[in-house]
């Protein structure tokens, strides 16, 4: 089961994904409360939902792509012959229905803004006799659910959602509303029992007598013969919400699944939403291979967009053993792991990845292995509390295909520990039935896994010509204008690679010393 802590979904950026779901009903906020990654059992239920949401972003995309201008389409023909005059029919019938079909869901969604969370009071009706408030709750979303109704089944012949259906829950509102109001209130009113009837006008009657008599005997035996009389109404009236709480009960189910069918819809049309904004993609499921082109994580994309630059897409195939990503220090992997993290993540949870192309196995288990996310109360380095973090995957690792990430694991230790380490860490996880990832500064790493990936950084950029630049403008804005040149993408190194020498490249372009320069490109030699 994929459990990720808090501070790690937060890390990757899937608690930002979240955070901009705006569902439209409680209901829906209730779902988005209790997301839960799918398990590889689950898939056809996965499948079910990205399907749902390829459909409904179907219908967004051609809203987008109208602009709005739908009705000044021109509806005459375009060309004279019959099979192309047929052709645009047909584009022009489609057309018109999703633009019913858009107007139709549009309205939906403003119904399901208006909707209360009545599951407690739904479920008490099952055991319980209820109060007045409580059967106008119940009045109040048959209402809705009679208002949801039509607009549903107008949008379903065009987007077909699989598995979702609204239930007629008309016979449950006409055991409130009798008389077919169709009014937004509840009383039970004199003309639900005839003794109820009397007993209001007999009520009524003393009540005007008392009002003439002065104090006295006879005010107070009249007073007295008042209260029982409202006591015999008030069991009238518990008599009658007791027989309508015992009639509404066979419908609860109904009730009960039109609130999890509002969720449904509502979430669905959300994740559709994120994937227009953010450009995701269908997926399609593999075995043990990780194929994914052109992945964004929207957190990152939009503080980098902030601050008036571009999110460099990250493309990667991963898979069953050790990848492992190198680059300098600014070169952006910690960036691409928690882009492979995030778009991992929403897939087992029913999101479209964040990519132009994607598809991917389904993992029983997730692993991330951070310094930054380590716990370290208990007196440990932040080395130790990578350890033990470490040790407490490895115990697991026997529980299914698994997914790991490691960001610069063991860095808190010396450098040649350090590197003696990973590489042994490396060299195991690329024997076991999992999907491992991990970046390293760590020299001789990558000849222990299966692949090797390194970001592109200052690799195709003329570093004399960025070095004149610098100069020109100043040294002060070095750092600024080598982060604007970077290319934080990935390529696939094949074969034996030498070592990047981005880092050098830096130290140069910030203007270390000329002397120390060569002391370090002679040890580079070395």
């Amino acid at each position: 089961m994929i459990n990720l802590p808090f501070a790690q979904r937060e890390n990757i950026g899937f608690q930002y994904v979240l955070d901009a779901l705006k569902p439209c009903s409680p209901y829906g906020e209730e779902r988005v409360r209790e997301l839960k990654p799918f398990e590889p059992c689950q898939k056809p239920e996965l499948q079910r939902q990205l399907s749902n949401i390829q459909r409904v972003l179907t219908v967004l995309e051609a809203q987008s792509m109208d602009g709005g201008k739908a009705n000044e389409r021109p509806r005459g023909p375009v060309c004279d012959l019959p099979e192309m005059q047929t052709e645009t029919d047909r584009l022009r019938r489609t057309l018109e229905q999703d633009e019913g079909c858009q107007k139709a869901l549009d309205k939906l969604l403003l119904v399901f803004m208006t909707v209360k969370n009545v599951r407690p009071t739904a479920l008490k009706c099952l055991e319980a006799t209820l109060n007045e408030i409580e059967l106008f709750e119940i009045k109040r979303f048959l209402l809705k659910c009679d208002e949801m109704l039509p607009l549903f089944n107008e949008i379903q012949p065009v987007l077909q959602l699989e598995g979702i259906s609204l239930r007629d829950t008309s016979p449950a509102l006409d055991l409130l509303d009798p008389e077919h109001n169709r009014v937004a209130s509840f009383y039970i009113g004199d003309g639900w029992s005839g003794q109820l009837r009397a007993l209001r006008r007999e009520k009524r009657e003393l009540e005007e007598k008392l009002r003439r008599l002065p104090d006295g005997e006879e005010k107070e035996a009249l007073q007295a013969l008042r209260s029982r009389v409202a006591a015999d109404e008030e069991h009238e009236e518990m008599r009658i919400r007791g027989e309508l709480s015992a009639a509404l009960r066979p419908y609860v189910d109904d009730m009960l699944h039109n609130m999890e069918m509002i969720a449904d819809i509502d979430l669905t049309v959300e994740k559709a939403c994120l994937a227009l904004r953010y450009g995701g993609t269908m997926p399609v499921f593999t075995e043990n291979t990780l194929e994914m082109t052109g992945m964004v994580n929207p957190q990152i994309a939009d503080a980098v967009e902030g601050r008036g630059k571009n999110f460099t897409p990250v493309s990667i195939t991963l898979e069953k053993g050790a990848t492992v990503i190198t680059g300098a220090n600014m070169g952006g992997k910690s960036v691409a792991l928690k882009t492979i993290a995030l778009n991992i993540l929403l897939i087992q949870c029913g999101f479209f990845p964040f990519a132009s192309k994607a598809s991917a196995p389904l993992f029983d288990s997730m692993y991330i292995i951070s310094e930054d996310l380590e716990n370290i109360d208990r007196g440990l380095s932040s080395f130790g509390g990578e350890m033990v973090r470490f040790n407490q995957v490895v115990r697991q690792l026997d529980g299914g295909f698994s997914f790991i990430m490691l960001d610069e694991f063991a860095r808190g230790t010396n450098p040649d520990e350090g590197a003696a380490i990973v590489q042994a860490v490396t060299q195991y996880l690329n024997g076991q039935n999992a999907v491992t990832v991990l970046a390293t500064h760590y020299d001789n790493v990558a000849r222990h896994g299966c692949a090797h990936y390194q970001v592109i950084g200052l690799k195709d950029l003329n570093v004399e010509e960025l070095q004149r630049e610098i100069a020109s403008r100043g040294g002060d804005v070095g750092v600024e204008l080598i982060s604007r040149h970077m290319n934080y993408g990935l390529y696939r190194v094949e074969g034996k690679q030498d070592c990047p020498r981005d880092a050098l490249n830096i130290c140069r372009l910030l203007g270390m010393d000329p002397d120390i320069l060569a002391m370090v490109e002679k040890n580079y030699e070395s």
